[in-house]
């Protein structure tokens, strides 16, 4: 049987001509783009890889550094890493992987053969899906977040474009996460505030939020000037969106300026230390303590308990934010009493040398009567302060024309902002003494009927110890003196220095804060709470201020406990604690005794020959 020729189609022929006619075509014509491209559009191509591996990115400020007056940091600024991704990408990603893994697990499992099911594992294990897994696993770990907490986040925020995965990081944590190559996860550098004294300084540096704000304290005040200006730069990045080389700069970064306080650090970690104590032995409800300078008006300690950690942002408590020291006020008590005494000698309706009267140890005003513990008789203006008679403090108060007590009082301070740079300051209270009646004129000189910061004492303090001469208050280191302004005569603010002496004896209500080596001049106060219109038995606020040395003053140290539960007078709370930090720190400062047995003897002679 003969075999015959097998013979090609017309019609197949012809598409097969057609279809390789086309294909030559389109290749023709994508050569010919090419050409195009590479020879007449070249900068069209240059553009278009340039936009996709360089990008401008923010240049943050470095934030100025927080110092004391000697230049020690209080707050300084660290880099730092965010962390942030896409949630949608990453969680569509995953979805699609899991899929691609579901269904390979799925082949696996109806594998027959060990050496098959091995190679099954080894490729599933292999699998983007589990890579996924592990790695964000990883960053749970990193982040401290409790187990499948991340996706939980992830899955709330599908819908965004945009999420933080950890902000402010440490950047050895974040280049840890950026190795496990998790997809659309980005870092941008920045600063972080770390506060080398925490808590012992948290109320006067304050702190600043998670964007780098000051938002509390001087961190606040000062924001301007500590913050800088962001700059911007054109830099080129990887396919994992890091940063290879910068190209140009677009805007200056400038950084922030530093603010130098007059805070001296040791000064301030002694205050914080000795209140810390005795809050927490006299199971008190709070505590503040301040040191000044009375020479030049700086703050050299301000602390408050409770108090906070500005580096431990997951144990902040908003409630402890308040310094109290500034911003509280309430009616002083007994440490007024020099202040009413100081008034009467400014008014001359009483010189140093007068006694008195205080018998029968009260005073009626109608329904209300002021009281002493014990009928004190006929005495001198320093044992009117030593023994803390209200009754005395309260017919002084009466000599007086109210419109002359009044004006003093404001003079020191009181009833206006000190305006020594802290957010948020006190002005107290001080009313027109144009409403005051006679048992509001009595009261004022005991400390009731009136409200004062503890700032605002303090500083009225510091014109006793300087001569009358009342320095601005203030948290920033001077260099050069403002001009002061007399609120009294130099004979008055040193009659009442030396009767203060008398509250700082063995037989004074102030005898816990004597120094050794040094003469001091204070006074201890206990001022009871008006709580629902009345005042309280059981709730009071103690308080001592004291200066140092008594005979060249150089330190005013003001103590307030706050509700203490074991000790209930000034003498017992507060005074053992201004001891303590006004030692130390006139030793810190170098300030020499004036009450040593050599000096006295000196003294003692010097007087004989004059005689």
């Amino acid at each position: 049987m003969s075999k015959r020729k097998a013979v090609a189609s017309p019609v197949f022929e012809g598409r097969r001509r057609f279809l390789m006619l086309a294909l030559l075509s389109v290749i023709g014509v994508l050569m010919l783009r090419a050409v195009w491209l590479e020879v007449f559009d070249q900068s069209m191509l240059q553009e278009r890889a340039e936009q996709r591996q360089t990008k401008v990115v923010t240049v943050p400020a470095y934030r100025g550094m927080i110092l004391d007056r000697n230049g020690d940091p209080m707050a300084v600024s660290t880099p730092v890493e965010t962390l942030s991704c896409n949630p949608k990408i990453l969680l569509d990603t995953r979805t699609v992987w899991r899929d691609e893994y579901n269904a390979a697990l799925r082949t696996a499992e109806k594998t027959q053969g060990d050496e098959a099911r091995l190679a099954a594992e080894r490729t599933l294990a292999a699998m983007p899906f589990v890579k996924l897994e592990d790695a964000l696993r990883k960053v749970e770990e990193v982040l401290e977040y409790p187990p499948g907490q991340l996706l939980q986040n992830l899955e709330e925020a599908r819908d965004k474009n945009f999420y933080y995965l950890g902000r402010q990081l440490p950047p050895e944590l974040a280049q840890e996460i950026l190795a496990l190559n998790i997809k659309k996860v980005e870092s941008t550098s920045g600063y972080r505030r770390f506060y080398p004294l925490a808590e012992t300084s948290g109320h006067v540096i304050g702190m600043t939020d998670s964007d780098g704000k000051g938002i509390e304290g001087i961190e606040k005040v000062s924001d301007g000037i500590l913050a800088g200006q962001d700059g911007r730069m054109r830099v080129v990045k990887d396919g994992k969106n890091r940063i290879i080389e910068g190209i140009e700069s677009l805007k200056d970064m400038v950084p922030g300026q530093a603010v130098k306080l007059s805070i001296d650090r040791r000064i301030q970690y002694i205050a914080y230390k000795q209140l810390k104590e005795q809050v927490v032995r006299l199971e008190a409800k709070a505590g503040s303590i301040l040191v000044m300078d009375t020479q030049t008006g700086e703050i050299l300690a301000m602390a408050n308990l409770p108090s906070f950690n500005p580096n431990n942002r997951k144990q902040l408590d908003a409630q402890n934010y308040r310094n109290r020291a500034v911003t509280d006020k309430s009616e002083p008590g007994s440490t007024l009493k020099p202040l009413t005494v100081a008034a009467a000698l400014e008014s001359r309706v009483i010189s140093p040398d007068v006694e008195i009267d205080t018998s029968p140890g009260h005073i009626n005003f109608g329904k209300y009567t002021v009281r002493d513990p014990s009928n004190y008789g006929s005495i001198s203006l320093a044992t009117l302060l030593a023994k803390s008679s209200n009754v005395g403090a309260s017919r002084v108060a009466l000599l007086m024309n109210p419109r002359d007590h009044w004006m003093f009082l404001s003079r020191v301070g009181l009833g206006r902002v000190p305006a020594a740079g802290f957010p948020s300051e006190s002005a107290g209270q001080l009313s027109s003494y144009t409403e005051w009646g006679k048992v509001d004129h009595a009261s004022h000189g005991y400390g009731y009927g009136l409200a004062t910061s503890l700032l605002q004492l303090t500083h009225a303090y510091t014109a006793l110890a300087n001569n009358g001469q009342l320095m601005p208050a203030t948290i920033y280191k001077v260099d050069k003196l403002p001009l002061a302004q007399t609120v009294m005569s130099p004979t008055t603010a040193q009659s009442v220095i030396r009767m203060m002496e008398a509250v700082v004896q063995a037989d004074g209500t102030g005898k816990r804060a004597m120094i050794d080596g040094y003469r001091v001049s204070g006074k201890t106060g206990t001022a009871y709470k008006f709580i629902n219109n009345a005042y309280s038995n059981t709730r009071y606020m103690t308080s001592f201020i004291g200066i140092a040395p008594a005979t060249r003053p150089r330190l005013v140290v003001a103590v307030q406990i706050d509700e203490p539960k074991k000790d209930d007078s000034g003498g017992r709370a507060a005074a053992p604690v201004f001891s303590k930090v006004m030692s130390e720190a006139l030793r810190l400062l170098d300030i020499p005794p004036d009450d040593l047995p050599a000096l006295k003897q000196a003294d003692t002679t010097k007087k004989e020959g004059n005689t």
